[in-house]
C-alpha cells in the first residue's frame, strides 16, 4: 500500500513538473498557426525523451553522472564547450522563467513586474536554499497538477477529433515556403521543447515514475495545442504575450479557471527557475567530479552553492533588462536544440546503444539540431 502511494505520488509530481514554458509557448503558437497539423512533433519529441531518459536511466544505474560521461566520451575542449553551452542554456531558461512569474505575480497583486522579478529571485532562492530535492520537485510539481485546467478547457470545447487523429501524421501544413519554414520552426521548437523538459538528474529507480510522466506530461503537452488550434486559430490570433496563453481556459471555465491557469503557468515558471539553476551546479560538479547535493549543509558543497546562486543572479540580471520572456524562450530552446546532439551522443555511447532505434533518433535530433538556427533567421523566431 504505502509503495503504491509513493508510486502515484512520484506519477503526480513527474506529470506537475513535466510541462515548461517552451512547450506552453511553442505548443500554443503552433495550434494558433496551423491547428492540429502539427500534433506529430509532440509523439516524436514524447518517444524521442522516452529513449533518452530510459538510456539516462542506465547510465546512473552505472553511477554515472550525466555530465561525466559527457566529458568522457567528448574529450576535455569539446566537453567545455558543451557545459558552457548548457549553462548558458540553464540561465537563459532562468531568466525566462524568472519574467513569467514577474508576469503572473504582477497580474494577480499589481505590483511592478521589477519588484516581482527581485522579490521572485529572491524567494525561490530561499526555497532552494532551506528545502530538500524531494520537497522542492514534490512542491513544484504537485502545484503544476494546476496545468491539467488547460486540458480540462480543451475537452469543454469538444475538439474536432478526426482532425485530431490526422495532425498525427508527419507532415508540414501550409502553401507556400513561408509556411512550409514556419510549421519546421515551431515542429522544430516543440520538439526540443520537450527533449528539454525532463530532469536527467535522477536516481535509476524513478524510471517507471519518469516514463509515465512523459506520457501523461505529452497528453497536456497536446492539450495545450488543441486548445489553441479551438480558441486562436479559427480567429487568427496569435498569441506572443504570456498572458495571452492562458486566456483560452476563460472561454470555457470563466474567470476562475483563468485564474487556475496562471496559477500553472506560475508553478510551471517557479518550478523551472529552480531547476535550471539546481542542474547548472550538477552540470559542474559532475563534469569535475565533485559533490553535489541539496540535501547537505552549503557549506560542504560550496561549488554546487555558488553555482546555483551565480546562475538566479545571472538569470534575474538578463530578466531585468526587459527582454520579452517569450523571446528568452524561443532562443533558449532553438539553443537548447542546437546543443542536443552533444548531449544525447555521450549518455547513448555509455549506455552501450546498439538499437537502431536509438541511433535513429540521435540522426533526428542531428537534423533538428542543423535545421534550428536557419528557421529561426528565416521565420524571425516564429512570426506569422
Amino acid at each position: 500500500m504505502k509503495r503504491s502511494v509513493q508510486l502515484s505520488l512520484g506519477i503526480m509530481t513527474a506529470l506537475g513538473g513535466f510541462v515548461d514554458l517552451g512547450q506552453i509557448v511553442f505548443a500554443m503558437q503552433a495550434g494558433a498557426v496551423f491547428g492540429y497539423a502539427l500534433i506529430w512533433a509532440i509523439v516524436l519529441g514524447a518517444i524521442a525523451l522516452v529513449i533518452y531518459t530510459e538510456m539516462c536511466g542506465r547510465v546512473a544505474a552505472a553511477q554515472q553522472p550525466v555530465f561525466a560521461v559527457v566529458r568522457a566520451k567528448l574529450g576535455s575542449r569539446l566537453g567545455i564547450a558543451t557545459l558552457v553551452g548548457s549553462n548558458l542554456l540553464n540561465v537563459l531558461t532562468c531568466a525566462a522563467a524568472l519574467g513569467a512569474v514577474a508576469i503572473v505575480l504582477h497580474l494577480f497583486f499589481g505590483i511592478t513586474e521589477r519588484v516581482a522579478l527581485s522579490g521572485g529571485a529572491v524567494g525561490l532562492g530561499l526555497v532552494v536554499w532551506r528545502l530538500r530535492v524531494q520537497s522542492i520537485e514534490r512542491t513544484f510539481g504537485l502545484a503544476g497538477l494546476t496545468m491539467i485546467v488547460f486540458a480540462v478547457a480543451a475537452w469543454t470545447l469538444h475538439p474536432d477529433w478526426g482532425a485530431a487523429a490526422a495532425g498525427l501524421i508527419p507532415r508540414l501544413p501550409g502553401h507556400g515556403s513561408k509556411d512550409v519554414l514556419l510549421a519546421a520552426y515551431f515542429a522544430v521548437g516543440i520538439f526540443s521543447a520537450l527533449l528539454m523538459a525532463y530532469e536527467v538528474h535522477f536516481v535509476p529507480e524513478k524510471g517507471i515514475v519518469a516514463t509515465t510522466g512523459i506520457l501523461l506530461g505529452s497528453l497536456l503537452t497536446g492539450a495545450l495545442l488543441v486548445l489553441a488550434a479551438l480558441v486562436f486559430f479559427p480567429r487568427g490570433i496569435f498569441p506572443d504575450l504570456l498572458s495571452t496563453t492562458a486566456l483560452p481556459v476563460a472561454l470555457p471555465l470563466g474567470s476562475l479557471g483563468l485564474r487556475v491557469a496562471l496559477v500553472g503557468i506560475l508553478a510551471c515558471a517557479a518550478g523551472a527557475a529552480v531547476q535550471t539553476a539546481m542542474s547548472a551546479g550538477y552540470n559542474v560538479c559532475q563534469f569535475y567530479g565533485l559533490k553535489a547535493s541539496k540535501d547537505v549543509p552549503p557549506e560542504e558543497v560550496r561549488v554546487f552553492t555558488a553555482t546555483w546562486v551565480a546562475t538566479l543572479a545571472i538569470a534575474l540580471f538578463v530578466a531585468l533588462t526587459g527582454i520579452k520572456p517569450l523571446t528568452l524562450v524561443s532562443f533558449a530552446i532553438m539553443f537548447g536544440m542546437v546543443l542536443m546532439p552533444l548531449r544525447f551522443y555521450p549518455i547513448l555511447k555509455a549506455a552501450g546503444d546498439r538499437e537502431l532505434l536509438g541511433w535513429l533518433c540521435f540522426g533526428i535530433i542531428v537534423i533538428a539540431a542543423l535545421a534550428a538556427v536557419p528557421l529561426m533567421i528565416l521565420t524571425h523566431g516564429g512570426q506569422p
